[in-house]
């Protein structure tokens, strides 16, 4: 069965595995980045939207794979995390999530049902030491909390949504924690399941579950593709 799927945030690391695998997989698929289509600010998610309609004809499927580390701008502990940090990373990772969620919705609905995926992160819902990042965590915090509002309000429309709740993954936005020798020896604690870090494609293989009739039962939760991280 082909979907019909608008991928946000196609040129990151997990959202340009996304759109690739969808695609081999026979999937429709329009992605969007910025800075032409930027889905973090006034009237982007709903451009975004309209493209994806207008290509595709409609929407089956929504992902959104925005987000950002907001450690080069002074993210980290709350007591030593700057403004700057707190206001950019919020706004990236979980105000763009209400608006292409509000946008997306309505259309999927439309479309007699479909799927709405959110690349999330194990850290939304625990904590280490070596990754206390105030913002970063909140924003994900948050990406859970609007997910399951979203799936309480779309379950009547045949709309499901869920998050992929990822662990380290091997991306650009993860460089410095692969640079950090520390973190490098903790691997084999902070990820059991082989002791490394999570690839892209594995986390695209959970959003096409999530977004396939396979997950038709699934809605409101965050899966965990993580290398065993949340079993600590």
């Amino acid at each position: 069965m082909s979907l019909r799927v608008l991928v946000a945030g196609a040129g990151g690391g997990i959202g340009s595995a996304c759109e690739r695998l969808l695609r081999n997989a026979g999937h429709e698929v329009v992605g969007v980045d910025r800075p032409a289509w930027d889905v973090t600010r006034p009237g982007g998610a709903e451009a975004a939207v309209a493209l994806g309609v207008d290509t595709l004809g409609g929407l089956d499927g929504v992902v959104h794979a925005v987000g950002m580390s907001g450690r080069p701008l002074g993210d980290g502990p709350v007591t030593a995390a700057s403004d700057e940090a707190w206001s950019e990373v919020l706004r990236v990772n979980l105000e763009s999530l209400f608006r292409l969620l509000r946008a997306g919705l309505p259309v999927i609905r439309d479309a007699g049902g479909g799927s709405f995926v959110v690349i999330g992160s194990t850290l939304g819902e625990s904590s280490d030491p070596d990754f206390l990042t105030a913002a970063y965590a909140a924003s994900k915090a948050g990406i859970l909390g609007l997910v399951r509002t979203a799936a309480l309000e779309g379950a009547p429309w045949n709309v499901r949504v869920n998050a992929v709740a990822a662990g380290l993954v091997d991306t650009p936005m993860s460089a410095r924690a692969a640079a950090d020798e520390r973190i490098a020896r903790r691997l084999g604690e902070l990820q059991p399941l082989g002791g490394r870090m999570v690839s892209p494609d594995a986390v695209a293989r959970a959003v096409a579950w999530l977004l396939s009739p396979a997950s038709s039962a699934t809605t409101g939760t965050a899966l965990p593709v993580d290398g065993g991280w949340s079993l600590r």
